[in-house]
C-alpha cells in the first residue's frame, strides 16, 4: 500500500481524472490525498506517486513548480500536456469516480449526450 498525492492545480469544479486516479488507487489498496492550488511540499511528505492535473495554460508554472518538488509527478489535462492519457499512465480511463474528493460539491459530473429529438426532449424535461 501507498500514499498517493493528487495536485488539482486550477478549475474550480471537480477535476474528473482525478477522480478516476483516486478510485483506482483507492481500489488498490492506496491512501489518496487531495491538495489544491500552489504546490509545496511538507516536512513529511513521502508520497510513493504524485499526479498534477492542469486546465488552463495560465497554470503551467503551477505544474512546473510540481514537477521540481517532485520529479516523478505524472502530470496531463489541457492545460499541460493534451496527448498525455491516463491509461499511459496505467489508469483505466473508464470506471468508478471518487466523489469523496469534493465533500462539499452537492452534483454529480454526468454529462449526458442527447441523441435525435426523444433523448433531446428528455433532456430538457429533467432540465426545467
Amino acid at each position: 500500500m501507498g500514499h498517493v498525492l493528487l495536485w488539482h492545480l486550477d478549475g474550480r469544479l471537480p477535476n474528473l481524472a482525478l477522480m478516476r486516479i483516486a478510485a483506482h488507487h483507492r481500489a488498490l489498496g492506496d491512501t489518496v490525498e487531495l491538495r489544491r492550488g500552489s504546490p509545496s511540499r511538507l516536512l513529511w511528505d513521502r508520497p510513493t506517486q504524485v499526479y498534477g492535473s492542469l486546465l488552463f495554460t495560465r497554470s503551467r508554472p503551477l505544474g512546473e513548480q510540481l514537477r521540481a518538488l517532485y520529479p516523478d509527478a505524472i502530470l496531463g489535462g489541457t492545460g499541460w500536456e493534451v496527448t498525455v492519457t491516463l491509461a499511459q499512465a496505467g489508469i483505466p480511463e473508464t470506471g468508478p469516480l471518487d466523489y469523496t474528493l469534493y465533500p462539499d460539491y452537492p452534483h454529480s459530473m454526468g454529462f449526458p449526450i442527447p441523441v435525435g429529438p426523444v433523448m433531446s426532449t428528455l433532456c430538457r424535461s429533467r432540465i426545467h
